[in-house]
């Protein structure tokens, strides 16, 4: 019969002898005939020898130019003996072209391989590759110097986190409150000056702050039960007592002729250098307001009070913009007193909360809408005591208290990560990423405040904990600005 066997034509008859006559499974090979098998079986192998011996081609790989996702057959000879039948087979299933995809690793060549590696790898460095850090930016000053550049005792000093201790000016003179007293020391000749001292009865000295560029010798001072008094360093002389028994003192911040400074009550009084009084008084806040901040432009005011909530008040239409028909609400979960303008970008706001809130929140006010949120967040989970833009470079650096981050193996990793490392120190984030590129470990207790120098690439910081004032030389300024320039500098310096 011709059959399916390989082309076999013998007539076998089906007889009862035959059938005796079938050798078992184990002897077929052995009953046909050598013509038989050599048609029949696929290769003619001693197995034992060829699997014993590692199978390695007998011809070496030809270099052929394939395509990148089709296999290319190579020219080797495998040990098989090739038949005309198996070329049938073969044919009907389409195996002799030589594109034949296949779902196990191909042979690829060694020269396409290393092509194409080096293609993707110049590809990657090509879109991966970081610029340079600016000369101007905080990681090529205090990330490369990773310390502090002068530190000075500090005993004495409130420990009260939400207090504003120590300020400077821009005749480069830092002023710094311990207890009833307060003290300035001008940098440039390092002498101490013992400024004035508070009677028992006015409270000690919760916050201090210098005049402006125009008036940079006035010093403003507030006690805890209220008073506030202005004096003038240079010729040591007080110049005005302002005295509110019934409400406390919280921040302050003077923008020209004009101190703003926020109360326990949670009204915000603005005084007028120049009529020596009370000029005006912002309702909005129902607790204590512990973050006053003018903008560089000094047309909007930005307050913070101990229930997280954030006014901000437009000084040409004496009228909040956070209230009214509007109902716009700017909010922390916990007690804000740090506050920051951007010297840059007009409207661009920087708020810090407190515990339990822990976040950076910064705003566009000039865009304020009905439920809008912040533009960034930065969740930090650390006491936030100060913000500071960088004139100079699109960079915020911010102060910490102590830290409540949750542990390593809490359900939100990303959160944790982004607290690992900020207690008790000082960070600088990028913007707008947003990304922190800077953290050095300022102290060995909490921050309680910093304050910018007028050239704007230095902060000084004080931890009352650790009665220690240091100064870290964050930033620096663009070649031909002159130290001693004030904030009309900062908008026109360049951006990076």
């Amino acid at each position: 019969m011709s059959d399916e066997y390989g082309g076999i034509t013998d007539t076998i008859t089906p007889t009862c002898t035959t059938i005796k006559r079938t050798p078992s499974r184990a002897s077929v090979s052995s009953t046909y005939s050598t013509r038989k098998r050599r048609r029949v079986s696929v290769a003619s192998l001693d197995l034992g020898q060829d699997l014993a011996r590692p199978l390695v081609p007998e011809t070496p790989i030809e270099e052929i130019n394939g395509d990148r996702f089709v296999t290319v057959r190579t020219s080797t000879s495998l040990p098989l003996n090739i038949t005309p039948r198996t070329n049938r087979i073969a044919k009907a299933f389409g195996l002799l072209d030589d594109r034949v995809l296949s779902p196990t690793d191909s042979p690829s060549l060694f020269s396409d391989r290393c092509f194409r590696s080096l293609l993707r790898r110049s590809t990657s460095e090509l879109f991966s590759t970081s610029r340079a850090a600016s000369l101007l930016s905080a990681k090529a000053n205090l990330g490369a110097r990773n310390h502090f550049v002068l530190a000075l005792d500090g005993p004495g000093m409130s420990t009260n986190l939400f207090a504003s201790p120590i300020a400077w000016s821009h005749a480069n003179c830092i002023g710094v409150a311990f207890k009833y007293d307060v003290y300035f020391q001008n940098l440039e000749s390092r002498a101490v000056v013992h400024l004035c001292r508070s009677s028992l009865s006015d409270g000690t000295v919760h916050s201090i702050d210098w005049g402006g560029k125009a008036k940079p010798y006035l010093l403003a001072l507030g006690t805890t039960v209220g008073h506030v008094r202005v004096i003038d360093a240079e010729k040591r002389m007080q110049l005005v007592d302002w005295v509110d028994g019934a409400h406390g003192m919280g921040g302050m911040h003077w923008n020209g002729d004009v101190l703003a400074v926020g109360r326990t009550g949670g009204n915000v009084t603005l005084f007028d250098i120049r009529m020596r009084a009370e000029i005006a008084k912002i309702m909005g806040h129902k607790r204590r307001v512990h973050g006053v901040k003018w903008s560089v432009d000094g047309r909007h005011l930005a307050t913070g009070d101990d229930s997280g909530i954030v006014h901000i008040w437009d000084h040409r239409a004496s009228d909040l913009l956070t209230t009214g028909d509007k109902n716009i609400r700017m909010k922390h979960k916990g007690p804000v007193k740090a506050l920051s303008w951007s010297p840059w970008q007009h409207g661009l706001l920087a708020t810090g909360g407190g515990s339990p809130d822990g976040e950076i929140h910064i705003w566009n006010t000039g865009k304020l809408v009905p439920s809008s949120g912040p533009m960034h967040t930065i969740p930090l989970q650390t006491t936030i005591t100060s913000l500071h833009w960088s004139p100079h470079c699109k960079e915020l650096l911010s102060t910490h208290g102590y830290s409540w981050a949750v542990p390593q193996t809490s359900v939100h990793p990303v959160a944790n990560t982004s607290a690992v490392g900020v207690e008790n120190s000082l960070a600088v984030h990028s913007y707008p990423s947003c990304r922190r590129i800077v953290n050095v470990k300022a102290h060995s207790a909490p921050v309680g405040h910093s304050c910018m120098a007028p050239d704007g690439c230095s902060v000084f910081t004080v931890s009352p904990k650790e009665e220690t004032i240091k100064m870290f030389r964050v930033w620096s300024a663009p070649d031909g600005k002159e130290k001693n320039e004030g904030s009309d500098m900062t908008l026109r310096s360049t951006i990076r």
